[in-house]
């Protein structure tokens, strides 16, 4: 008896009809994720599975299994849109005085799936984080009314011991001395201008976690590859 016989023969009794269904697979193939939804299947991963992956879609199950209204228009629970999910929870402030600057950043982001706010200079971005709790800021460096360094320090000074939100430079000056000045001024890693779409995914998997597959990499193919030099 296959996976999929299994599914529909534990749908087909009513003793255990209800219980939450995983597939794992080391050969998916083409039409797998529609046949076994229809076989009674909540989540679908392929094999090798990560421990987060695993955990995060029996957490889903389980939460989907509890609310009977979700399984009214069920969705099979895939790494994918587990993933975006998760992205979506996250909320990353973007401090950059340039206008297009600013879009290409949201645009990387918002395709990578995470939700996102802009800043025009750092006296904006102290007062965003007083206001909202953010999962990440990208701070530039040099900027009107108050700069990236002065910014951070202010948000350090009002954050405390008891909360530390990851602060990220940008900065177009990739001089000596310019990431210990970063550090120095209590941010957490630096990135230098012009920002690929590649770099910005490793600090944002270091800082967020998850992982990027190949269907980021489709996704990110269609957006600028690079924030700009400009300042």
């Amino acid at each position: 008896m296959d996976g999929d016989e299994v599914a529909r023969a534990i749908r087909a009794d009513i003793k255990i009809a209800g219980t939450p269904l995983i597939l794992v697979t080391s050969v998916p193939r083409r039409g797998d994720a529609a046949r076994m939804l229809e076989a009674g299947f909540d989540a679908y991963l392929t094999k090798p599975v990560k421990q987060m992956h695993l955990y995060n879609a029996i957490a889903t199950v389980i939460g989907l299994k509890q609310n009977s209204d979700q399984n009214k228009s069920k969705t099979l629970i895939t790494r994918h849109n587990l993933k975006k999910t998760g992205r979506r929870g996250c909320r990353i402030l973007v401090v950059e005085d340039n206008i297009i600057n600013q879009k290409v950043a949201v645009r990387m982001l918002e395709n990578a799936g995470y939700r996102c706010d802009v800043a025009a200079n750092g006296k904006e971005a102290v007062e965003s984080l007083i206001r909202i709790k953010y999962d990440l800021v990208l701070m530039d460096c040099q900027m009107p009314v108050m700069d990236g360094y002065e910014a951070t320090k202010e948000i350090r000074k009002s954050e405390g011991a008891t909360r530390h939100t990851p602060i990220i430079a940008m900065t177009a000056h990739a001089m000596k001395g310019d990431r210990e000045r970063c550090l120095e001024a209590g941010m957490d890693n630096y990135l230098s201008k012009p920002v690929t779409v590649e770099d910005l995914n490793k600090i944002l998997e270091q800082y967020l976690g998850g992982d990027t597959d190949s269907t980021d990499a489709q996704t990110n193919s269609r957006i600028p590859k690079t924030l700009t030099m400009q300042t």
